[in-house]
């Protein structure tokens, strides 16, 4: 198995909602870090919501402005953090990805943001109303500029940034795409290993690349959504919904399927995205359906919280 140690740590470029806790807490089984950086963010998918201050202090301390905020001496890195800001910490390091369907990620995304009670986002402050956007209708929700990272292309922002074409609260020109599937392509060319959730065999192949077996792990399921919240997704999808989903991940779309052509060299990249993409639209309509898992003194908690802030305001 390779050896990692610091300042030369094995950092696992965990893309937002791509199956990455899980993986992230099998690599911290086998390889058992001195130090870690096991969560947080850097500022590459910052949109309109950055109200930094009135962050709780425990989530303050994991959001990384600066390449030198992250620890020098961690032998994993398993974090939200970009490429960018990686690279620059850690240049001797091995880098591994997973990317995952680009529509099915942003419904995992929307479906995650419907599940948060406005008590769980009491310690983001106005920053909060980046996760509330995910409450919008699908298609209000893709048109919302200031949570423009998450929703546009959000795959090839994290790997291309900080490339001059991404704004925080601007959609990706189209005449800016193929520079940006350029960067975001070489950005993955430089990793270690690249792989897909939607490859049966991702675990055992990164697995084989470590020289180490990594245990089954699944964590972070989503399995109910507050009842305030549920809708009918196949509605929510209609053709022009459909479109614009489709829209808003068309380099995403490139940088996957390029990808399976790598790791699945025997399918058709299109038959896998369809099939994938509707087996997370009935899936995720189940969730949607199905009864809310709160024990009753969250849901008391939830209520009470609700009901405070409704007084004051």
């Amino acid at each position: 198995m390779r050896s990692y140690g610091p300042g030369n740590p094995l950092v696992f470029s965990h893309i937002p909602k791509s199956a990455g806790t899980s993986l992230g807490a099998a690599l911290e089984q086998v390889l058992q870090p001195t130090v870690s950086v096991a969560g947080g963010i850097d500022t590459a998918l910052f949109g309109g919501y950055d109200d930094l201050e009135n962050i709780s202090p425990i989530f303050r301390a994991g959001i990384y402005l600066t390449p030198e905020d992250m620890p020098a001496d961690a032998e994993l890195v398993t974090a939200h953090v970009a490429p960018g800001t990686t690279t620059a910490r850690y240049p001797g390091a091995d880098h591994i990805s997973v990317l995952r369907v680009p529509q099915v990620r942003f419904l995992s995304q929307w479906l995650h943001s419907r599940s948060l009670s406005d008590f769980t986002l009491r310690r983001w402050g106005p920053s909060g109303d980046a996760f509330r956007a995910g409450r919008l209708p699908i298609r209000d929700y893709l048109q919302h500029a200031k949570v423009a990272p998450s929703i546009d292309n959000t795959i090839t922002r994290f790997l291309a940034w900080p490339h001059p074409a991404l704004s925080r609260m601007e959609f990706i020109r189209e005449s800016d795409d193929d520079a940006l599937y350029d960067v975001a392509l070489e950005r993955l060319g430089s990793f270690a290993h690249v792989n897909l959730v939607e490859n049966p065999r991702f675990l055992a192949d990164i697995s084989a690349w470590l020289g180490a077996d990594l245990p089954q792990v699944q964590l972070n399921e989503r399995t109910s959504v507050l009842p305030k919240y549920r809708t009918d997704l196949t509605a929510e999808l209609d053709p022009e919904t459909r479109a614009l989903l489709d829209h808003r991940h068309r380099i995403d779309a490139r940088l996957w399927k390029h990808v399976a052509e790598q790791v699945l060299p025997d399918t058709d990249p299109h038959v896998v995205l369809a099939k994938a993409f509707d087996k997370a639209v009935k899936r995720y309509n189940e969730v949607l359906h199905a009864p809310y898992d709160a024990s009753l003194l969250r849901r008391a908690v939830y209520a009470a919280w609700d009901l405070k802030a409704k007084v004051a305001r």
